[in-house]
């Protein structure tokens, strides 16, 4: 009998805790929904790019890797529109702690583990939301590539997004505004052209933007279909990367991103 009720008392408040993390991540993935326009930037925008420029072309059936040039064009729209969602979704929690919603929660029984569940809950749903999106645009208008390559994509295109919920955070970080977030989303769009996302570059610039953020995550979400295949505007037309270039790249630059947000949140408390 007092070996039962101790497992009973040992288990009830591990059991207590799980399920109030669950519930404000629930709550906190709902307050998402009122976002309407993170969620249209994030996951239209991105899907209009794609019917522009990937399935409206003339050259959308011709073959990329082992598909298509749709799928290619895909594949980058869809790592941008996650990439959009996770620093939107990163910015606005860092915004919302400083504007007050950070105390409030310090009003409940809620840890700063359990908060910084919630919070990657977000991130990962904001950057997985807008990839399924274009996808299925994708699946719909003629992107053609094996199976295998369609689920991988998805996956890694998610993957790859959230790290740069930390490149929201320093943004935010160093301007607690709404204004921050959108500036910080707006310079996504010049990362993705250095990286080769948007559309090929010559190989000289190519060569420089290896060394920028969205390089590895770019080359990344298409290598299920491009293996390493990287378009260029002049010279042979493509040249191929080794995986671990893609690799290196996005682990260095999500390391440099942590470091960095630690480094603001260091001097932000120092001031208080």
């Amino acid at each position: 009998m007092s070996t039962a009720s101790t497992a009973t008392s040992t288990t009830t408040p591990t059991s207590t805790s799980t399920a109030r993390t669950l519930r404000f991540a629930a709550f906190d993935l709902r307050r998402l929904t009122s976002d309407w326009a993170m969620l249209f930037f994030s996951m239209v925008l991105p899907v209009v790019f794609y019917l522009v420029f990937g399935a409206a072309m003339g050259y959308g059936d011709e073959p990329a890797g082992h598909g298509n040039v749709r799928a290619y064009v895909m594949m980058g729209m869809a790592l941008y529109a996650g990439i959009t969602g996770a620093v939107a979704a990163a910015g606005n929690v860092v915004v919302e702690s400083d504007t007050g919603w950070g105390r409030q929660l310090a009003l409940t029984p809620l840890t700063s583990g359990q908060l910084l569940f919630s919070n990657i809950v977000a991130i990962t749903v904001r950057a997985t939301l807008p990839v399924l999106a274009v996808y299925a645009v994708g699946v719909l208008t003629g992107a053609q590539m094996p199976a295998t390559a369609w689920v991988a994509g998805i996956v890694l295109s998610a993957v790859c997004a959230v790290p740069f919920g930390f490149y929201g955070m320093i943004w935010s970080l160093l301007s607690p505004t709404q204004t921050s977030v959108s500036i910080a989303g707006t310079s996504v769009v010049v990362l993705s052209f250095l990286g080769n996302m948007f559309m090929p570059m010559p190989e000289l610039m190519l060569a420089i933007g290896r060394f920028t953020p969205l390089y590895g995550a770019g080359a990344l979400a298409r290598w299920p279909l491009t293996e390493g295949e990287q378009q260029v505007s002049y010279g042979e037309g493509t040249t191929v990367d080794p995986m671990w270039w893609a690799v290196l790249n996005v682990v260095v630059w999500a390391l440099i991103f942590v470091a960095v947000v630690l480094a603001l949140r260091r001097r932000e408390k120092g001031r208080r």
